[in-house]
């Protein structure tokens, strides 16, 4: 059954876009483009075209745009696919900010603050962000530390660094290499400081 098809339009419970299942497809159009624009940058029908779906089938699956804004998770490509060894880790992340940059995609780290703060509740964004976030990091540093506290200084510096380089501007003057070296460099202590205390 295609996007287009009638069953689909009319709101059953077909293929969405690539052929993936219409559920799979609204939440992955949702956690992305909530992820790029934030709660109220998005209406239910541009995540249906995006979707490949209808308005109406994303309506009678999640009854509301709140609802699926909580169960949509944004997208965190930026802490996915990470195979780099751990001495690495600091100027990959750095990279891969810097990368989006360069190519004009969305930066999630910079769009952190402004998705809790634009979300219908956002103490429960906030406290499930956080947690996905820390999970995330505390996973790539195997950070068991009270508080996961090396994975929040991580956290912290790459949430500043995306505000920094997008919202802000900052580093255009700098050459590519020598922001990933330096900037990566002040990442990297936290993940070795966590090596050397994390058994």
């Amino acid at each position: 059954m295609s996007a287009g098809s009638p069953a689909v339009r009319a709101g059953g419970a077909g293929a969405g876009r690539d052929g993936v299942s219409s559920r799979d497809a609204i939440l992955d159009s949702a956690g992305r483009m909530f992820g790029e624009r934030g709660y109220r940058g998005v209406t239910v029908r541009d995540i249906a075209s995006d979707a490949g779906v209808s308005a109406a089938l994303v309506m009678k699956l999640y009854s509301s745009k709140e609802k699926l804004f909580a169960q949509a998770k944004p997208d965190e490509s930026l802490l996915s696919d990470l195979d780099v060894p751990a001495a690495e880790l600091g100027s990959a992340l750095v990279f891969r900010v810097l990368m989006r940059r360069e190519r004009g995609l969305k930066e999630p780290w910079a769009m952190l603050p402004f998705i809790i703060q634009d979300s219908p509740t956002p103490d429960d964004a906030r406290a499930e962000t956080r947690e996905r976030y820390l999970s995330s990091i505390a996973g790539l540093l195997k950070d068991t530390t009270p508080e996961r506290r090396y994975a929040s200084t991580v956290v912290a510096l790459m949430t500043g660094f995306g505000e920094a380089v997008r919202t802000l501007g900052m580093f255009e003057g700098w050459d590519f290499d020598e922001l990933v070296a330096h900037y990566g460099a002040i990442v990297q202590a936290q993940v070795d400081a966590c090596r050397a205390a994390c058994p």
